[in-house]
């Protein structure tokens, strides 16, 4: 039984080798006649390509092609190799003080700059108090006489007082104004709505 599978098998083997052997012999000669065809119908072109592929070659010599590769690699044998840059910087123990001292100097000179300008505006106001001052006892001498007095006899609760009576008169004007500009917008927003009405 396995002898006769075997046998078949041989059979159908050598009958497919042999089918593929004409199929070979065929493509063989149409092969041959394809390429035969080929050239015949592209000699022309490939000898026109053949020729212009010569001409190019001849118009680059490669001698001077190499000799020029040649000189650049001698150019760049003679460049200087890399030299890195440090990327971070360190300042010196002279210029580290030197901008210890610029700041310093420069706060200095801000915070004496703050300071006078604050002592300008305190002497200013001193100033106008003082003059209005000056003005109570020449207009109202009986006043600069009673205010005398009670400096000397106890100047700190008489300043004390004094200057609740100011925070308390610049309060009343603060009020005053706020009331003054809301009479104001009052005033203002009932003239826009007459003018409503009107073009009603």
């Amino acid at each position: 039984m396995q002898n006769e599978e075997l046998e078949e098998k041989v059979n159908i083997m050598e009958e497919l080798i042999q089918g593929f052997a004409g199929r070979i012999s065929v493509m063989e000669t149409s092969i041959a006649e394809f390429l035969k065809s080929f050239l015949e119908q592209y000699r022309g072109t490939l000898e026109m390509i053949s020729a212009r592929i010569e001409t190019a070659n001849k118009r680059y010599n490669d001698q001077k092609i190499q000799q020029q590769i040649d000189e650049l690699k001698d150019v760049v044998a003679t460049v200087p190799k890399v030299i890195r840059v440090k990327n971070s910087h360190h300042l010196g123990a002279w210029s580290k003080n030197l901008i210890i001292c610029l700041v310093v100097c420069f706060v200095t000179m801000a915070v004496s700059i703050g300071t006078a300008l604050y002592f300008y505006h305190q002497n200013d106001r001193l100033n106008r108090e003082a003059y209005n001052f000056w003005l109570v006892r020449a207009l109202y001498p009986e006043v600069a006489k009673t205010i005398d007095a009670k400096l000397t006899e106890d100047p700190k609760g008489f300043i004390d007082k004094a200057e609740k009576a100011m925070v308390k008169q610049q309060a009343i004007i603060a009020a005053e104004a706020v009331a003054a500009q809301a009479e104001q917008n009052q005033k203002e927003a009932k003239r826009k709505l007459e003018k409503v009405k009107a073009n009603k």
